[in-house]
């Protein structure tokens, strides 16, 4: 017949360890799924951004798109007020003042125009640093939200807590390892 002591003792320790490795166990998997979760949200978070920065890109090319096309129709405007000068037949110092008048218009309008590009290059520098800032952000927020592995020092330091409080309950149920029997 088995010695009681033996018996509370080995199952004390049998049961604190069986504890100790489904908590690990538990927590291995709850780390696995937290993994999961930010890798999603990060591929969210990627995208996002590429739609954002898409958006931008898009902006400026449409604002350049019709810097180009405005700056094409002062050209033809000076060049149909130019030809329209010269075919009117003038001659002299007030036909040149004319031609040079259209040239005039022409280069304090594409003044304007690049201005106005270079204020819409700004605006689409600080959109692309806007999401950049954003993205980063949500990435250390999903990242922070991540649930840690597990240490197996963990495992190993409850199991062996387990098996000492095998021992502590063989010789508190009247056990000795000093006995043969």
């Amino acid at each position: 017949m088995c010695n009681p002591a033996i018996a509370i003792g080995v199952a004390t320790a049998v049961m604190g360890s069986m504890q100790s490795i489904a908590t690990y166990q538990t927590q291995r998997a709850q780390a696995r799924a937290s993994q999961k979760v930010y890798e999603q949200q990060r591929l969210l978070d990627d995208e996002a951004a590429n739609v954002g920065y898409q958006k931008a890109q898009l902006k400026y090319k449409s604002e350049k798109d019709k810097a180009d096309q405005t700056a094409e129709n002062l050209l033809k405007q000076r060049l149909q007020t130019q030809g329209t000068t010269l075919a009117s037949g003038r001659a002299g110092q007030s036909m040149y003042a004319l031609l040079t008048d259209a040239q005039r218009v022409e280069g304090k309008d594409l003044a304007t125009l690049g201005i106005n590009l270079a204020s819409s290059g700004t605006e689409y520098g600080y959109n692309v640093l806007d999401i950049y800032t954003s993205h980063k952000s949500a990435r250390a927020q999903a990242a922070s939200k991540r649930t840690a592995n597990p240490s197996t020092g963990g495992l190993l330091l409850g199991v062996g807590s387990s098996l000492m409080a095998g021992v502590n309950a063989y010789t508190g149920a009247g056990g000795d390892f000093d006995s043969t029997t």
